[in-house]
């Protein structure tokens, strides 16, 4: 029987997809409030293959469209349009007293559902909390328009503020860099890594090609986002919420340090009261205490496995050896090593009496150094100690001279601290002494190892780490053999790991040895009768191989389907490129290093 043939419009693009003057149609709004809807529920346009309606349309998938039709804010967003032309009408004809019935009985919409919508969960929302945090932030820096109201810029600012001051009481803040833009701060929570902009305390010049209004309704729904998570941390950490604000430090702009958090009067039954045992599944979402009590017991079963192991026979149960990781992995990875990392790199200004010059960014520098331990200080009310305080152990500063001096101190610019969290360690302070030229500020979101190439204040600054490892190794090992942890079964593992290396390295030796015997009979000797030395045979056999290589690899490319072949030049393409950006850098730090020297 022959097909039938389909009807033009009745199947594939033009029925999947409908054009932005269809749907304001459908929904019966105007482009502002499609906009606004389309941005609260996450609805963007698409790019269909066939673009049936002409390609110079925009296009949104039709079941997005039928979504959008069954929010209750859409009925909102009606009710608000009637009542403004309401509103128009009576102040047309000057009926003020139904203007204020009308001003009072105003349409509202709450977005709290839409943000659940969004996030089923709460490590979602603070996955996805970036974007929200660096619009939150930028509007807290921005003065009052017409369309930017000033309840809004308050807003936004208490909320970023309630964020930083938890960061930092959580010592939960990990890379910090100073860019032309302004600070990137990176934080760690609940196992996401959140990065965000806060841009320098400038007077903003706002520019006039920017729709305000796009941006305020995507601030509109990241400021009930950032509310969220702003009560769910504080809540799940024992703490009230909101914090309570000191008036007299907030009206001397004191910023965080105005903030005084109080613990719930409940927070030490919070752990008690769930009757059950929580699953492996549900420690992700219990309280940080909570979560380091479970932690405790696995680590605790570790041990057990251990010993059980170390005393069985040679031939375990099978599965028994893979039960530790899958514990690791049910918690997350919460090693003893990465737990102590955590710890050092949260500690690294602990013990610190650190002031801040009026000249340096106080807010920022607050932020760094506060989350990683150390008292912090300014010039100004506020401040819990003075600049004459002789406990002080380092000053900010971002001026060639000082009014006063004081010998019991360093003096360091800015650079130092940023640079300190980073290392996760105290830099020299010599190189950010006042008047000096910094070293380079290395990016801590390059990956080197990616990128090809390492600066040499990298390499400096993995020596140091390098260093201060060995150092606290060395002290450990001075330790009485009880000092070392509980964890330590009398150096056991230590004599298992010699030996295990003991292998690696005779395995080693022996396949170097096979490879120059049959090296050698290749050439038609034996390999005790050859006259080149290892390193000659090396040297001949890598750039033997090389060649071998490289007409192997061009043997396979040839072979190669043409699609493939494409995508493998593109690859190659890549790489080269890669390989000459990085010989540009080596060339401008060599010229650099030319330069420096010759102007000593």
């Amino acid at each position: 029987m022959a097909r039938l043939a389909k009807k033009k419009g009745k199947a594939g693009d033009a029925v999947n997809y409908i054009t932005r003057s269809q749907a304001l149609k459908k929904l019966q709004l105007s482009l502002a409030d499609f906009r606004r809807l389309c941005i609260l529920k996450g609805v963007y346009p698409r790019d269909p293959k066939k673009k049936v309606k002409g390609k110079d349309k925009t296009y949104y998938a039709l079941k997005d469209i039928l979504f959008i039709m069954h929010e209750p804010v859409l009925d909102k967003l009606r009710e608000m349009r009637a009542h403004k032309n309401k509103t128009v009408k009576a102040k047309s004809k000057k009926d003020n007293f139904k203007v204020e019935l009308l001003e009072k009985h105003k349409p509202f919409y709450l977005l709290d559902r839409l943000v659940k919508e969004r996030f089923p969960t709460f490590v979602d929302a603070v996955r996805d909390m970036d974007d929200a945090l660096s619009m939150a932030t930028l509007f807290a820096n921005l003065p009052s328009t017409e369309t930017i109201e000033s309840k809004r810029t308050l807003n936004c600012r208490r909320l970023v503020q309630e964020f930083l001051n938890f960061v930092v009481i959580s010592k939960s803040l990990r890379k910090v860099f100073l860019s032309i833009k302004g600070c990137y701060f990176q934080a760690n929570l609940q196992g996401q890594d959140v990065t965000w902009l806060v841009p320098y305390e400038f007077v903003q010049d706002l520019p006039g090609d920017v729709d305000y209004r796009v941006m305020m309704t995507f601030l509109e729904f990241y400021e009930t986002q950032l509310h969220f998570i702003n009560y769910k941390m504080y809540s799940g950490s024992g703490f009230k919420y909101p914090p309570k604000i000191d008036e007299i430090a907030h009206a001397a702009n004191a910023g965080i340090s105005a903030f005084r958090v109080e613990k719930k009067a409940n927070a030490s039954s919070i752990a008690d009261g769930a009757a059950a045992q929580p699953s492996l599944d549900e420690v992700e979402e219990q309280d940080p205490a909570q979560r380091k009590t479970m932690a405790g017991k696995v680590k605790a079963l570790k041990k057990k496995i251990k010993n059980i192991e170390r005393d069985a026979p040679a031939d375990p149960a099978p599965g028994a050896d893979g039960l530790e990781k899958d514990l690791d992995a049910e918690m997350g990875g919460s090693d003893d090593e990465e737990e102590e990392a955590a710890g050092a790199e949260a500690g690294v200004f602990g013990g610190l009496k650190i002031f801040l010059s009026r000249e340096v960014p106080r807010q920022l520098l607050e932020i760094m150094a506060g989350a990683f331990g150390a008292q912090v200080g300014w010039e100004g009310t506020g401040s819990p100690f003075s600049e004459a305080d002789q406990a002080i152990t380092h000053q900010i500063v971002d001026r060639n001279t000082q009014r006063h001096l004081f010998l019991s101190r360093e003096y360091v610019q800015p650079q130092w601290l940023a640079d300190s969290v980073n290392a996760a360690l105290l830099m020299p302070v010599a190189p950010y002494g006042p008047g000096c030229v910094p070293p380079p500020h290395i990016s801590p979101f390059v990956n080197d190892d990616e990128e090809g190439y390492v600066p040499d204040q990298k390499k400096f600054i993995m020596d140091l780490q390098e260093a201060s490892r060995s150092h606290a190794g060395a002290f450990n090992d001075q330790l009485p053999a009880g000092g070392k942890g509980a964890a330590d079964s009398d150096g056991e593992e230590d004599e298992v790991d010699d030996d295990d290396e003991g292998d690696r390295s005779g395995k080693m030796g022996e396949l170097e040895d096979k490879f120059q015997q049959e090296l050698a009979e290749e050439r038609g000797g034996s390999a005790g009768d050859t006259s080149m030395s290892a390193g000659d045979v090396k040297m001949g056999s890598g750039s033997k191989k090389r060649s071998k290589a490289e007409v192997e690899e061009e043997r396979a490319r040839m072979m190669m389907p043409k699609k493939d072949r494409r995508l493998y030049d593109k690859i190659k393409f890549a790489q080269g490129r890669k390989t000459d950006r990085v010989s540009g850098l080596q060339t401008k730090a060599d010229a650099a290093k030319k330069k420096s020297t010759k102007s000593a």
